[in-house]
């Protein structure tokens, strides 16, 4: 009775081993598939942020362009009245006082809304915004490669392959390759 006993003993153990081996492949294609989503929402979230941040310094760099034309051409205005004194007519003097005041009322509006006047700042903000977002990818992808290894080792080491071909039946995971990066390296392993 007791060799019956030992064998329904090494029979729950190599079930409870299968069963964990089992999960714990399932568990790791579960991550895999989790870090390739999280690759995909980090490239989503750098097409999404990137265009937006684009545009409003393309429309600040505008805005500035079109205030430092005014002030260009109240400047302009002025001094062609200070060269011409004798000329200054009610009627040109009128066009310089209506000009001026719009400049102004602009320039005004410019400096509460905008202190400084300055496009670069947003120039090195977006192209750390791109950076980061570059950042946030690659590191992305970093973790992706890593439950790709962790995954592929799981499934081919025995006893591992031997229930994933009988009972999980999951396939080798792809690493995400760069050919135009692999090929700039200039090295190809032989594994």
């Amino acid at each position: 009775m007791s060799g019956f006993l030992i064998f329904i003993v090494i029979i729950a153990i190599a079930i409870l081993a299968t069963i964990l081996i089992h999960n714990s492949i399932i568990q790791k294609h579960n991550r895999l598939r989790q870090s390739w989503a999280d690759v995909i929402t980090q490239e989503r979230q750098k097409t999404q942020i990137i265009p937006k941040i684009e545009g409003l310094v393309k429309d600040h760099k505008e805005y500035e362009s079109s205030l430092l034309n005014s002030l260009t051409q109240m400047r302009t205005a002025a001094a062609k009245l200070n060269r011409s004194a004798n000329d200054v007519t009610p009627d040109t003097l009128k066009d310089f006082q209506h000009d001026f005041k719009n400049a102004v009322s602009h320039f005004n509006v410019a400096v509460e809304n905008y202190p400084d006047l300055k496009s670069i700042q947003l120039y090195r903000d977006l192209a750390n915004e791109i950076s980061e977002q570059e950042d946030n990818v690659g590191a992305a992808i970093r973790i992706y490669n890593s439950n790709v290894a962790t995954f592929n080792t799981a499934i081919e080491v025995f006893p591992n392959s031997l229930i994933n071909n009988i009972m999980t039946k999951k396939n080798p995971a792809m690493p995400f390759d760069h050919e135009e990066s692999a090929n700039a390296i200039g090295f190809k392993p032989s594994f």
